[in-house]
C-alpha cells in the first residue's frame, strides 16, 4: 500500500510538473503594474500605393458579391490599417486574460476581422453567417497545419490559442479568403485603425522592442524606453518596396 501510495504521488508530481512547463504562462510573470506607461503612434506607408481593388471571386457569387482586397489598406495620411504592434522582451506585466474570446466571422466571403490579436491561452470564436459552407484552415508561422473547422451555415466552432506567432487562416472552399491572427505570450499588443494609429497601455518601467508586422510591409522594429506614467511615442514608416517578408 506504501509503495502504491508513492507511485500515485510521484505521478501526479510529474504531471503537475509537465503541465508547469506547457502552460501558456511560462517566461512570463503576471504582476500587478502600478503607475505603468504607455506608447503610441502611427504606422504609415510611403511610396506610391496601388488603390485596392477587389479579388477575384470564383465561386458563389451570389452570396459572395464583390470582395474588396484588405491585403493593403491604406486611409487618410497614409496611414496602415491592420498592422500589428506588438512589444517585445516583455517578462513581466498585467494579467493575461486567460478567458477572452476572440471572434472570427465567414461574411459574405471574406473573414470579419483580416487581422486581429490575442494571447496565448485565449480563445478565437469561429463562425459563419453566410449560407454556404466555408473552412476555418489555420497554419502556424513555420507553415504547419494548426486546426482546420468545416463551418456549415450558422455553426459555431471555438478553438484555443496554444502558441505564439502570426496564425494564417485560409478558406479551402474559397481560396481568396485569407485572415491572420498574430498570437502574443503576453497582452502588449494592437492592431492599427484605419488612420494607422496604435496604444499599448500599462507598461511597466523599462526597455523594449517594438514590432510591427503587416502581411504586405514586411516587418520592422525600433527600441522603446517606457518610463513610469510617460506616453512614449513611436511612429513606423514602411515602404512598398519591402515587400513581404514572410506571410
Amino acid at each position: 500500500m506504501i509503495g502504491s501510495a508513492k507511485g500515485s504521488l510521484m505521478y501526479w508530481l510529474l504531471l503537475f510538473i509537465l503541465m508547469s512547463f506547457s502552460s501558456p504562462a511560462m517566461g512570463y510573470e503576471e504582476v500587478v503594474v502600478a503607475n505603468g506607461g504607455r506608447v503610441g503612434g502611427f504606422v504609415k506607408v510611403e511610396g506610391k500605393v496601388v488603390k485596392g481593388g477587389y479579388l477575384e471571386v470564383t465561386k458563389n457569387r451570389e452570396v459572395c458579391g464583390k470582395v474588396v482586397d484588405e491585403s493593403l489598406v491604406v486611409g487618410v495620411g497614409q496611414g496602415v490599417r491592420y498592422a500589428v504592434v506588438t512589444l517585445e522582451g516583455v517578462s513581466k506585466g498585467k494579467v493575461v486574460e486567460r478567458e477572452a474570446v476572440h471572434e472570427l466571422d465567414n461574411a459574405k466571403c471574406r473573414f470579419v476581422p483580416h487581422v486581429q490579436a490575442a494571447s496565448v491561452g485565449q480563445f478565437l470564436m469561429m463562425k459563419n453567417s453566410d449560407p454556404i459552407l466555408h473552412t476555418v484552415h489555420a497554419y502556424t508561422p513555420d507553415g504547419q497545419p494548426q486546426f482546420n473547422v468545416g463551418l456549415y451555415p450558422g455553426r459555431v466552432s471555438r478553438k484555443a490559442l496554444v502558441s505564439s506567432g502570426v496564425i494564417k487562416i485560409l478558406c479551402e472552399a474559397h481560396p481568396w479568403m485569407r485572415a491572420y491572427v498574430a498570437v502574443s505570450e503576453h497582452p502588449y499588443y494592437a492592431v492599427t485603425d484605419l488612420y494607422g494609429e496604435y496604444q499599448i497601455t500599462d507598461i511597466p518601467a523599462g526597455s523594449y522592442r517594438l514590432k510591427v508586422w503587416h502581411e504586405s510591409l514586411g516587418v520592422e522594429e525600433k527600441r522603446v524606453e517606457i518610463k513610469g506614467g510617460a506616453v512614449s511615442k513611436v511612429d513606423f514608416m514602411l515602404s512598398t518596396s519591402q515587400g513581404v517578408k514572410k506571410r
